[in-house]
């Protein structure tokens, strides 16, 4: 049993969200254990409110020097640096002679990653079946049926979204779709043509009379403009500029919330909010749903090719059904959803 363990986590803030599925594990292996978190200064809000974390660090904060576990779940080599400095029993990936290591435990991961060996490292990501979850409980070496991940928002937060909900006549009975069909520059591949998310608006809210509120962050502002001046129903536009934490709030107004692979679809499955989710480009196989949505996946054999710009026409975007959508939330509706 450990008393002292150190997780470090600084990628992409849905990655960072979706690794405190590892906490409820640590906790019942390790009753009483103290545990930090090492994070960058965009994600600390997804984990300062943690009940189940005693401090987050940012990224070249003085920390410890000793921890009876450090686990690195990240390949980022300033996060490996920072492992191998660390005294302590060690997890994950580490720094050695100007490369990145994985231990033992981190060997199936590593070799699929984007640091493994070409090609086998894409073949191998294809292949693979587990769940991001799966993989790092299994990096740590744990066992356990609780791995669900967790968001804790503050008052501030749920407030700001009471006030959106009254400011925009959204009751408590209103079926709420919340839509986040952008995916930031970086996995541009990701989202669905504006043209499509506008129709599909009008088919939420034509067909299955829901409130359909839009989603996104600074990256969309530009494709959201473009969005609303297409769609020809009524649509809530939640701006894109919204703080962290407030911007998860409002999703947890949503009875369902449809969305690509993103830090919106982690934030409303740590928020236990149902999910439909369209993939592509990432791995659908990764994603853990805990029973709570649906996944919508075309008929391609070059999914999970992981490319950030695609020349195929149509690609996976453009054969991802509308109407496949918004039967998968009717589903969920028709299940209280």
């Amino acid at each position: 049993m450990y008393k002292k363990i150190l997780i470090i986590k600084l990628g992409a803030a849905g990655d960072v969200l979706r690794t405190t599925a590892v906490l409820p594990g640590l906790k019942e292996h390790n009753p009483g254990a103290r545990i930090d978190w090492v994070t960058k200064p965009d994600s600390v809000d997804l984990v300062r409110t943690n009940p189940l974390v005693d401090k987050v660090y940012c990224i070249g904060d003085s920390i410890p020097d000793h921890y009876d576990l450090v686990i690195n779940l990240d390949e980022d080599e300033e996060a490996c640096k920072l492992a191998s400095q660390l005294k302590g029993e060690k997890r994950g990936f580490l720094w050695e002679s100007g490369v990145v290591i994985p231990t033992e435990t981190a060997r199936e991961w590593f070799n699929m990653s984007a640091l493994g060996k070409r090609p086998e490292n894409d073949i191998l990501k294809r292949q693979n079946l587990k769940t991001y979850q799966q993989i790092m409980l299994e990096i740590i070496g744990l066992k356990t049926d609780h791995f669900h991940t967790s968001l804790h928002l503050p008052e501030s937060s749920t407030g700001f979204a009471a006030s959106f909900a009254r400011r925009h006549g959204i009751g408590k009975h209103d079926f709420v779709v919340g839509l986040n069909s952008g995916a930031g520059s970086r996995w541009a591949q990701k989202s669905l043509g504006i043209e499509k998310s506008a129709e599909l608006a009008d088919g939420l809210g034509e067909r299955l009379d829901a409130r359909v509120i839009l989603l996104g962050g600074p990256e969309e502002a530009g494709r959201n403009r473009a969005l609303l001046s297409r769609v020809k129903s009524k649509i809530i536009d939640s701006g894109c500029d919204n703080r962290l934490l407030d911007f998860a709030g409002i999703i947890n107004l949503c009875s369902v919330l449809v969305t690509s692979d993103s830090l919106a679809m982690h934030i409303a499955l740590a928020l236990k909010k149902p999910v439909v989710v369209f993939f592509g480009p990432t791995s659908s196989a990764e994603i853990e749903l805990y029973s709570l949505g649906v996944k919508i996946l075309p008929e391609l054999e070059c999914l999970c090719c992981y490319k950030k710009r695609c020349d195929k026409k149509p690609n996976c975007m453009d054969m991802i059904s509308k109407d496949a959508i918004v039967n998968a939330v009717a589903g969920l509706k028709d299940k209280g959803g």
